[in-house]
C-alpha cells in the first residue's frame, strides 16, 4: 500500500509535491484531474491500490446528490443519464498517497472492475467517434429513476403501495410513472393464507385454474387483491412481474435487476419476504417440492388428484395446515423433529393435543424424527435418522422460510439471531430505505426487543406503516410524520377442528398461565381443550396471548400487552379477559 523505500517515497513526493501539494490538488479540480491522469499514465493503468469492490461513484461523491453532477433529478419525470456533465474525480490523500475513485455502476464486480476502470478513465477525455460518427457515450444505457420503488409484490408490498397512493399529495401532478413495483413472481399481488386453507375446501371443481373460494364472510373470492385493470388504469403505477432484484446500493439509491437494468429511487421498500427453506436431501429430487406460491398450490392440487400418498415434512403452521387440508384427499404422513405440532408456539400440553387432533383426522404423525434422505428409484423412499423407511408418491417440504433480500448480509445488515434485514422502530434500514413483512427485523419499542414476524397481519400493518413513512420522508404530505411501528401483530390458524387467534410474543419457551372452560362431562384423564386463553409472560408481564376457541378478544389482549400488565399466578389473570360466551363477539 505505502512503500517504505526511500526511492518510493521520493517518487510520491516528485509526483505530488508532498502532503501540502496533495491537499491543494484535492481542493483544485483542474489540478486534480491533471495529476490523476498523469499518475495513471506513469503506472500504465489504474493502480492496484484501488478497492476492486468499491461502490463509490465519483460521478458525484456526495451521496445526497444521488447520481447526477447536474442537474438534480426532476421528480415529475425520469430521464436518460446525461454523460456530458461535469467530470468529477476523487483523490484521497494519506501521507502523499492517493486513490482514484472510478465512477460507473455501484454494482461493479471485481472481475469487471479493471475493464470498467479503463472505460471510465477514457470517458474523462473528449468523446471519440466510431466509424459511423456516433459518440461512444451516446451508446451507454440510461438509468430510470422513480419516486418510489417497492421490491416485492406480496402483501407487505401491496399495502405499502396502497398507503402511498392514499397519502402522497403530489402523485396527481402530471401523469408520469412515479411508483414501480418489482415482483419476482409472474403474478400480480395476492394473499397467501388461502393457499393452505380456503382453496383446499373450495367447491369449485376447477379451483386449480380459477383459484375461486368462499371466504369467511361467505363471499366468493380469489387470492388476488386487485385485477389487472387496477394497475393498467393507474398511470402512476408500473407493476413489473418476473422482475428479480439482485442488488441494491443504499448510498446511491439504485437497485439492480437480474437482467442488468439499474433503477434509481428517492424512497425504496424491501418487501421480498423469503424463500422456502430447502433441506439438503431435497435438492434436485424429482417428486420433492416446496410450498409457498400460488403456482405451488396449483402443482400440489394437481398432484393430489393423481397420487395416493403424500409426505409433509414440517410441523409448523404451514406443514400442519397443509397436512390437515390434504387429509381428506390422500393418505398423509407428517414428520418433524419436534415432539408435537406448533411446538415453538404452543405449550407442550396444547401441542400434544393438537397433534392428536391431526391423528384423529387420519394423518400419520411421526414426531421427534429427522428426515435423513429422500431417494427416487422409480418410487420415492423417505429415510429417517433412526433408519425407519417408507415409500411415498410425493414429498412436500414445509420447513419454514429463509428471509431473502438484495444485498442481504452485505450492503444490508443481517439479524444473525432472528434472520431478516435489521431496521429501526420506524422500519428504516438506511436513509430513505425501508423494510416490511417477513424479511423485516424490527425493534419493538413497546416490548423493548427485536422481532421478526412471518404472519399476515404483520405484513399488512408493517407495509402500511412503511408506506406512510416513505411519504413522510419525502415530505409529500404535510400531515404525515415518520412514526414508529407499534402495532402488535396477530395471527390465526385453523386445522383439524382447531381454531385460535394469537397476538404478541407467543414463544413456547416463555412462562405461560392458562385458563380453560372445561366442556361438560370431560374426562379429567383425557382433557379436552375447546375454549381458553393462554397468557405468555416475560418478567411476570404479559407479552403475548393465544385465544383458543375465543373470538373477538384480540384488541383486549393487545391492551394487556401494551399496558404491560403483571401476572404472577392464575388468580392475577382471571379477570383480564372474560371467557363467558355471552361476552364474546360471535
Amino acid at each position: 500500500f505505502i512503500s517504505l523505500h526511500e526511492e518510493g517515497s521520493s517518487g510520491i513526493n516528485a509526483e505530488y509535491g508532498g502532503i501540502d501539494n496533495c491537499w491543494s490538488k484535492m481542493m483544485n479540480p483542474n489540478k486534480l484531474l491533471s495529476s490523476a491522469l498523469r499518475r495513471v499514465s506513469f503506472n500504465g493503468g489504474v493502480r492496484n491500490s484501488l478497492k476492486t469492490n468499491s461502490i463509490f461513484n465519483p460521478r458525484n461523491l456526495n451521496p445526497q446528490r444521488n447520481f447526477h453532477s447536474k442537474p438534480r433529478y426532476n421528480n415529475d419525470h425520469y430521464h436518460q443519464h446525461s454523460h456530458k456533465g461535469k467530470k468529477i474525480l476523487g483523490l484521497v490523500g494519506l501521507i502523499g498517497l492517493g486513490s482514484l475513485f472510478v465512477y460507473g455502476s455501484p454494482f461493479t464486480s471485481k472481475a469487471e472492475f479493471k475493464e470498467e476502470s479503463e472505460k471510465q478513465l477514457e470517458s474523462m477525455l473528449p468523446p471519440t467517434e466510431d466509424d459511423d460518427g456516433k459518440s461512444k457515450k451516446e451508446e451507454e444505457k440510461p438509468i430510470l429513476k422513480f419516486k418510489y420503488i417497492i421490491i416485492g409484490g406480496g402483501t407487505a408490498g401491496h399495502y405499502a403501495l396502497k398507503a402511498i397512493l392514499e397519502n402522497d399529495k403530489e402523485l396527481d401532478k402530471g401523469k408520469d410513472t412515479k411508483i414501480v413495483v418489482l415482483n419476482a413472481e409472474d403474478h400480480i399481488s395476492y394473499q397467501r393464507p388461502p393457499l393452505t386453507k380456503e382453496l383446499w375446501t373450495s367447491n369449485d371443481p376447477n379451483v386449480g385454474e380459477t383459484l375461486k373460494f368462499v371466504d369467511w364472510q361467505g363471499k366468493e373470492s380469489t387470492p388476488a387483491y386487485e385485477n389487472n385493470e387496477y394497475y393498467d388504469n393507474n398511470p402512476v403505477i408500473l407493476f413489473l412481474p418476473k422482475a428479480r432484484v439482485v442488488d441494491i446500493s443504499p448510498t446511491f439509491k439504485r437497485v439492480l435487476l437480474e437482467d442488468g437494468t439499474e433503477l434509481g429511487y428517492q424512497a425504496c421498500l424491501i418487501a421480498t419476504g423469503g424463500e422456502p427453506r430447502v433441506l439438503p436431501w431435497a435438492e434436485d429430487v424429482e417428486g420433492v417440492t416446496t410450498y409457498r406460491t400460488v403456482d405451488d398450490f396449483r402443482a400440489l392440487y394437481k398432484v393430489s388428484k393423481e397420487v395416493k400418498h403424500i409426505t409433509v415434512v414440517g410441523g409448523g403452521f404451514l406443514g400442519s395446515e397443509l397436512a390437515s387440508s390434504l387429509a381428506g384427499k390422500v393418505k398423509v404422513t407428517q414428520v418433524f423433529p419436534e415432539e408435537g405440532v406448533l411446538a415453538n408456539t404452543l405449550p407442550s400440553y396444547l401441542s400434544s393435543y393438537a397433534t392428536k387432533q391431526l391423528e384423529k383426522l387420519g394423518v400419520e404423525v411421526i414426531t421427534g424424527k429427522l428426515v435423513k434422505d429422500v431417494s427416487n428409484d422409480n418410487q420415492l423412499t423417505v429415510t429417517l435418522d433412526d433408519g425407519h423407511k417408507w415409500t411415498t408418491d410425493h414429498v412436500v417440504v414445509a420447513a419454514g422460510i429463509s428471509p431473502s433480500a438484495p444485498g442481504y448480509g452485505r450492503r444490508l445488515e443481517k439479524d444473525e439471531k432472528h434472520g431478516g434485514v435489521i431496521a429501526n422502530a420506524e422500519l428504516q434500514v438506511r436513509q430513505d430505505l425501508y423494510a416490511a413483512g417477513d424479511v423485516l427485523s424490527y425493534f419493538d419499542a413497546t416490548l423493548s426487543t427485536r422481532r421478526r414476524n412471518e404472519h399476515y397481519d404483520h405484513a399488512i400493518k408493517s407495509g402500511q406503516q412503511a408506506g406512510e413513512n416513505m411519504v413522510a420522508t419525502l415530505r409529500a404530505n404535510p400531515d404525515l410524520q415518520v412514526q414508529p411501528y407499534l402495532h402488535q401483530p396477530m395471527f390465526w390458524s385453523s386445522f383439524a377442528g382447531i381454531e385460535f387467534e394469537a397476538v404478541g410474543i407467543t414463544d413456547s419457551k416463555l412462562k405461560t398461565i392458562a385458563l380453560f372452560v372445561p366442556p361438560e362431562g370431560m374426562d379429567s384423564n383425557n382433557p379436552e381443550y375447546k375454549r381458553g386463553i393462554i397468557y405468555y409472560l416475560r418478567d411476570d408481564k404479559v407479552v403475548g396471548a393465544v385465544l383458543w376457541g375465543v373470538y373477538g378478544k384480540v384488541d383486549d389482549a393487545r391492551k394487556l400487552i401494551n399496558m404491560k400488565r403483571s401476572a404472577k399466578d392464575v388468580e392475577a389473570v382471571k379477570h383480564f379477559i372474560s371467557l363467558h360466551e355471552e361476552d364474546q363477539a360471535q
